[in-house]
Protein backbone atom coordinates (compact mmCIF):
# COMPACT_ATOMS: atom_id res chain seq x y z
CA UNK A 1 0.00 0.00 0.00
CA UNK A 2 1.71 3.53 -1.10
CA UNK A 3 1.94 5.70 1.79
CA UNK A 4 0.51 9.43 1.60
CA UNK A 5 2.79 12.22 1.38
CA UNK A 6 3.08 14.63 4.49
CA UNK A 7 2.89 18.24 3.42
CA UNK A 8 5.31 20.78 5.51
CA UNK A 9 7.20 24.54 5.60
CA UNK A 10 10.85 25.11 4.87
CA UNK A 11 11.32 27.02 7.86
CA UNK A 12 14.98 26.61 8.03
CA UNK A 13 17.18 25.75 5.25
CA UNK A 14 21.52 26.19 4.99
CA UNK A 15 22.05 26.72 1.71
CA UNK A 16 26.12 26.41 1.64
CA UNK A 17 25.66 23.03 4.05
CA UNK A 18 22.74 21.65 2.13
CA UNK A 19 20.39 20.74 4.50
CA UNK A 20 17.43 22.25 6.23
CA UNK A 21 14.44 21.35 8.09
CA UNK A 22 11.24 21.18 7.15
CA UNK A 23 7.78 21.92 9.87
CA UNK A 24 5.17 18.92 9.42
CA UNK A 25 1.48 19.24 9.20
CA UNK A 26 0.36 18.34 11.50
CA UNK A 27 3.39 19.68 13.38
CA UNK A 28 5.30 16.46 14.74
CA UNK A 29 7.59 16.78 18.42
CA UNK A 30 10.54 17.80 16.42
CA UNK A 31 11.14 19.29 12.81
CA UNK A 32 12.13 17.01 10.17
CA UNK A 33 15.56 16.94 8.54
CA UNK A 34 16.18 17.17 4.51
CA UNK A 35 19.15 17.05 2.74
CA UNK A 36 20.00 18.53 -0.36
CA UNK A 37 20.05 15.23 -2.24
CA UNK A 38 16.25 14.42 -1.47
CA UNK A 39 15.48 17.65 -4.06
CA UNK A 40 17.99 17.31 -6.74
CA UNK A 41 14.92 16.16 -9.29
CA UNK A 42 14.10 20.13 -8.48
CA UNK A 43 14.60 22.54 -11.59
CA UNK A 44 15.79 24.91 -8.87
CA UNK A 45 17.00 24.97 -5.23
CA UNK A 46 14.95 25.04 -2.37
CA UNK A 47 14.18 27.98 -0.14
CA UNK A 48 12.82 28.85 3.71
CA UNK A 49 9.06 28.96 3.11
CA UNK A 50 8.96 25.96 0.47
CA UNK A 51 6.11 24.01 0.92
CA UNK A 52 7.60 20.43 1.02
CA UNK A 53 5.70 17.01 0.44
CA UNK A 54 7.49 14.39 1.57
CA UNK A 55 7.32 10.51 3.00
CA UNK A 56 9.10 10.35 6.74
CA UNK A 57 12.06 8.23 7.47
CA UNK A 58 12.37 7.65 11.53
CA UNK A 59 16.11 7.32 12.75
CA UNK A 60 17.01 4.47 15.20
CA UNK A 61 17.97 7.79 17.66
CA UNK A 62 14.35 9.26 17.10
CA UNK A 63 15.23 11.98 14.97
CA UNK A 64 12.94 12.34 11.28
CA UNK A 65 14.48 12.12 7.84
CA UNK A 66 12.18 13.67 4.82
CA UNK A 67 12.56 11.18 2.07
CA UNK A 68 11.06 10.97 -1.57
CA UNK A 69 10.32 14.60 -1.06
CA UNK A 70 9.78 17.90 -3.91
CA UNK A 71 8.50 21.23 -4.05
CA UNK A 72 5.10 22.33 -4.16
CA UNK A 73 4.77 24.33 -7.34
CA UNK A 74 8.36 23.60 -8.71
CA UNK A 75 9.01 21.86 -11.92
CA UNK A 76 11.21 18.61 -11.88
CA UNK A 77 14.00 18.00 -14.23
CA UNK A 78 14.46 15.66 -17.12
CA UNK A 79 15.70 12.51 -16.42
CA UNK A 80 19.00 13.45 -18.59
CA UNK A 81 20.00 16.71 -16.47
CA UNK A 82 19.43 14.81 -13.38
CA UNK A 83 21.64 12.06 -14.05
CA UNK A 84 24.58 14.66 -15.73
CA UNK A 85 24.22 16.47 -12.98
CA UNK A 86 24.30 13.59 -10.60
CA UNK A 87 27.92 12.58 -12.54
CA UNK A 88 29.22 15.71 -12.17
CA UNK A 89 28.16 16.27 -8.28
CA UNK A 90 30.33 12.91 -7.56
CA UNK A 91 33.58 14.39 -9.74
CA UNK A 92 33.30 17.38 -8.06
CA UNK A 93 33.01 15.10 -4.55
CA UNK A 94 36.00 13.60 -5.81
CA UNK A 95 38.11 17.15 -6.51
CA UNK A 96 37.07 18.13 -2.67
CA UNK A 97 38.71 15.03 -1.66
CA UNK A 98 41.62 14.94 -3.32
CA UNK A 99 41.80 19.08 -2.45
CA UNK A 100 41.25 19.18 1.54
CA UNK A 101 44.33 17.11 1.41
CA UNK A 102 45.85 20.06 0.30
CA UNK A 103 44.28 23.32 1.89
CA UNK A 104 46.05 22.94 5.29
CA UNK A 105 49.30 23.49 3.80
CA UNK A 106 47.93 25.88 0.86
CA UNK A 107 46.14 27.64 3.97
CA UNK A 108 49.80 28.25 5.67
CA UNK A 109 51.25 29.62 2.96
CA UNK A 110 48.89 31.83 2.11
CA UNK A 111 48.92 33.43 5.28
CA UNK A 112 52.56 33.35 5.05
CA UNK A 113 52.35 34.95 2.13
CA UNK A 114 49.96 37.91 3.15
CA UNK A 115 52.14 38.55 6.47
CA UNK A 116 55.15 38.79 3.92
CA UNK A 117 53.20 41.60 1.53
CA UNK A 118 51.83 43.33 4.73
CA UNK A 119 55.42 43.58 6.02
CA UNK A 120 56.93 45.06 3.04
CA UNK A 121 54.42 47.23 2.61
CA UNK A 122 54.74 49.02 6.48
CA UNK A 123 58.63 48.83 5.47
CA UNK A 124 57.66 51.03 2.42
CA UNK A 125 55.51 53.41 4.03
CA UNK A 126 57.80 53.73 7.16
CA UNK A 127 60.61 54.60 5.16
CA UNK A 128 58.43 57.32 2.57
CA UNK A 129 56.59 58.73 6.22
CA UNK A 130 60.95 59.01 7.40
CA UNK A 131 61.81 60.67 4.19
CA UNK A 132 58.60 63.42 4.25
CA UNK A 133 59.16 64.07 7.32
CA UNK A 134 62.59 65.37 7.25
CA UNK A 135 61.07 67.80 4.30
CA UNK A 136 58.46 69.15 6.26
CA UNK A 137 59.61 69.44 9.54
CA UNK A 138 57.60 68.59 12.82
CA UNK A 139 54.49 70.53 11.53
CA UNK A 140 51.79 66.79 12.47
CA UNK A 141 51.13 66.52 8.77
CA UNK A 142 53.64 64.04 8.07
CA UNK A 143 51.80 61.51 10.54
CA UNK A 144 48.80 62.67 9.39
CA UNK A 145 49.98 61.30 5.76
CA UNK A 146 51.35 58.06 7.35
CA UNK A 147 48.22 57.17 8.96
CA UNK A 148 45.57 57.56 5.79
CA UNK A 149 48.50 55.02 4.44
CA UNK A 150 48.18 52.63 6.88
CA UNK A 151 43.68 52.71 6.86
CA UNK A 152 44.97 52.31 2.67
CA UNK A 153 46.27 48.84 3.69
CA UNK A 154 43.28 47.81 5.72
CA UNK A 155 40.84 48.56 3.17
CA UNK A 156 42.84 46.86 0.59
CA UNK A 157 42.72 43.59 2.29
CA UNK A 158 39.33 43.50 2.09
CA UNK A 159 38.58 44.75 6.42
CA UNK A 160 36.60 47.17 7.22
CA UNK A 161 37.56 50.66 6.80
CA UNK A 162 33.78 52.72 6.18
CA UNK A 163 30.56 51.79 5.31
CA UNK A 164 28.46 53.85 2.93
CA UNK A 165 24.61 53.53 1.62
CA UNK A 166 25.87 51.91 -1.25
CA UNK A 167 25.64 48.59 0.70
CA UNK A 168 22.17 48.98 2.45
CA UNK A 169 21.08 50.26 -1.29
CA UNK A 170 22.08 47.03 -2.50
CA UNK A 171 20.90 44.91 0.38
CA UNK A 172 17.44 46.62 -0.51
CA UNK A 173 17.77 45.57 -4.17
CA UNK A 174 18.20 42.03 -3.32
CA UNK A 175 15.15 41.53 -1.24
CA UNK A 176 12.93 43.60 -3.73
CA UNK A 177 14.30 41.22 -6.32
CA UNK A 178 14.60 38.24 -4.28
CA UNK A 179 18.08 37.72 -5.01
CA UNK A 180 20.62 34.87 -3.66
CA UNK A 181 24.49 35.01 -3.35
CA UNK A 182 25.23 38.67 -3.27
CA UNK A 183 28.08 39.70 -1.38
CA UNK A 184 27.34 42.75 0.49
CA UNK A 185 29.01 44.94 3.02
CA UNK A 186 27.03 47.37 5.28
CA UNK A 187 26.40 48.14 9.27
CA UNK A 188 22.87 48.05 11.23
CA UNK A 189 21.99 48.06 14.56
CA UNK A 190 21.17 45.02 16.93
CA UNK A 191 17.56 44.91 17.78
CA UNK A 192 17.29 41.13 18.53
CA UNK A 193 19.29 38.62 20.04
CA UNK A 194 18.63 34.62 18.75
CA UNK A 195 19.47 31.64 20.73
CA UNK A 196 22.50 29.69 18.91
CA UNK A 197 21.71 27.52 16.51
CA UNK A 198 23.17 24.23 17.17
CA UNK A 199 21.65 21.48 14.66
CA UNK A 200 25.36 20.65 11.92
CA UNK A 201 27.78 24.07 12.42
CA UNK A 202 26.84 26.48 15.46
CA UNK A 203 25.86 29.86 14.52
CA UNK A 204 25.54 32.59 16.56
CA UNK A 205 22.07 34.70 15.59
CA UNK A 206 21.08 38.06 15.67
CA UNK A 207 18.86 40.55 14.27
CA UNK A 208 20.11 44.01 12.89
CA UNK A 209 17.63 46.61 11.20
CA UNK A 210 19.63 48.92 8.47
CA UNK A 211 19.49 52.71 8.06
CA UNK A 212 16.50 52.08 5.83
CA UNK A 213 14.45 49.83 8.24
CA UNK A 214 14.85 46.77 6.32
CA UNK A 215 15.31 43.85 9.24
CA UNK A 216 18.45 41.31 8.76
CA UNK A 217 19.16 38.00 10.25
CA UNK A 218 22.83 37.52 10.91
CA UNK A 219 24.09 33.84 11.03
CA UNK A 220 27.43 34.06 12.57
CA UNK A 221 29.27 30.56 12.10
CA UNK A 222 30.78 30.20 15.82
CA UNK A 223 32.73 26.58 14.72
CA UNK A 224 35.23 28.60 11.97
CA UNK A 225 35.00 32.76 14.15
CA UNK A 226 35.24 33.78 17.20
CA UNK A 227 31.65 34.54 19.28
CA UNK A 228 30.62 38.16 19.60
CA UNK A 229 30.29 37.30 23.76
CA UNK A 230 29.86 41.29 24.34
CA UNK A 231 26.95 41.45 21.71
CA UNK A 232 24.15 43.84 23.48
CA UNK A 233 20.42 45.36 21.99
CA UNK A 234 21.35 48.69 20.23
CA UNK A 235 24.87 47.86 19.53
CA UNK A 236 26.21 48.79 15.71
CA UNK A 237 27.46 46.10 13.78
CA UNK A 238 29.52 46.36 10.46
CA UNK A 239 29.28 43.29 8.40
CA UNK A 240 30.60 41.53 4.95
CA UNK A 241 29.12 38.30 3.94
CA UNK A 242 26.46 36.77 1.64
CA UNK A 243 23.27 37.77 1.41
CA UNK A 244 20.18 35.22 1.18
CA UNK A 245 16.57 35.91 0.20
CA UNK A 246 13.84 35.32 2.57
CA UNK A 247 10.26 37.23 3.21
CA UNK A 248 11.64 38.66 6.63
CA UNK A 249 14.27 40.80 4.50
CA UNK A 250 16.86 38.44 4.49
CA UNK A 251 19.58 36.44 5.86
CA UNK A 252 23.51 37.48 6.37
CA UNK A 253 25.93 34.45 6.43
CA UNK A 254 29.91 33.81 5.16
CA UNK A 255 30.41 36.10 7.78
CA UNK A 256 34.32 34.47 8.26
CA UNK A 257 36.74 33.31 6.44
CA UNK A 258 36.59 29.86 4.11
CA UNK A 259 39.54 27.98 5.53
CA UNK A 260 40.02 26.23 1.71
CA UNK A 261 39.94 29.73 0.26
CA UNK A 262 37.49 29.02 -1.78
CA UNK A 263 34.78 31.38 -0.83
CA UNK A 264 35.14 35.46 -0.56
CA UNK A 265 35.84 35.56 2.85
CA UNK A 266 33.66 37.59 5.40
CA UNK A 267 33.68 39.55 8.78
CA UNK A 268 32.01 40.98 11.34
CA UNK A 269 33.09 44.17 13.33
CA UNK A 270 31.82 45.21 16.80
CA UNK A 271 33.10 47.74 18.93
CA UNK A 272 36.32 48.44 16.74
CA UNK A 273 37.13 44.40 17.04
CA UNK A 274 37.12 42.62 13.62
CA UNK A 275 35.78 38.42 13.85
CA UNK A 276 36.41 36.55 10.70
Amino acid sequence: MQKSNIKGTLVRWKDDKGFGFIQAEPELDRDVFIHASTLSHMSRRPKEGDIIYFQLERKSDGKFNAVEAYIDGVECKSEEDTNSKAKKGLRSQQRDTINSRKSANQSQGQTRGILYRIGIMMLVLAGASFAYNRVVGSSGVANDSFELSQSSIIAADNTPSSISNTGVNAISKAYQNRLNGVQVSSSGTVVKLLDDDNEGSRHQRFILCLSNEQTLLVAHNIDLSPRIETLALGDIVEFNGQYEFNSKGGVIHWTHDDPQGKHVSGWLKHNGQIYH
